[in-house]
């Protein structure tokens, strides 16, 4: 029996591929994820909202005196972006809503758009940072933290006889 030739199928690839690419690029099942409270830790449990958020994209860096951590919020105002402490974990949680409409639908020239987005990132602490005293500075769409180190003891030395 012979194959029938289906014009679209060739299409259907296409798309296909085109799909890929995009979720790729822009971030697809992979890089998103759904903070659900039974697949939620102790620890995170306080600070994890629900719903579907992305992951923002961080940088890290690390001196002597802190670690500085850049997360990119792009189009996030700085009243909807949240930072939290707890049991050892910082998160940050931002928003960002946009709505735009131009023209006339009488004229038949309008155009309508809107955006909701909604971050979130969790970071687990050391236990050098002095959470007490984290900076937050929100400058050209990227939120700047420093977590300055506080010293440790230093562990006390104990000889332990033996019998």
């Amino acid at each position: 029996m012979a194959m029938r030739y289906d014009p679209f199928e060739e299409l259907r690839r296409v798309e296909e591929q085109m799909d890929n690419l995009f979720t790729s690029f822009f971030g697809g099942p992979r890089s998103r994820f759904t903070a659900l409270p039974a697949a939620k830790s102790a620890a995170t449990s306080a600070l994890a909202p629900v719903g579907d958020f992305s992951m923002p994209s961080i940088e890290v860096q690390e001196d002597d005196a802190k670690y500085t951590v850049k997360v990119d919020l792009p189009g996030v105002d700085k009243k909807d972006i949240h930072v939290k402490v707890h049991d050892n974990v910082l998160a940050v949680t931002a928003e960002t809503k946009s709505e735009t409409e131009k023209g006339s639908k009488k004229a038949g020239n309008y155009y309508s758009e809107r955006y909701y987005g909604r971050y979130y990132r969790e970071i687990p602490l050391g236990s050098n940072v002095d959470d007490e005293h984290i900076n937050a500075l929100h400058e050209n769409g990227v939120l700047t933290l420093e977590l300055p180190k506080k010293a440790l003891p230093e562990a006390a030395a104990k000889e332990i006889a033996i019998k």
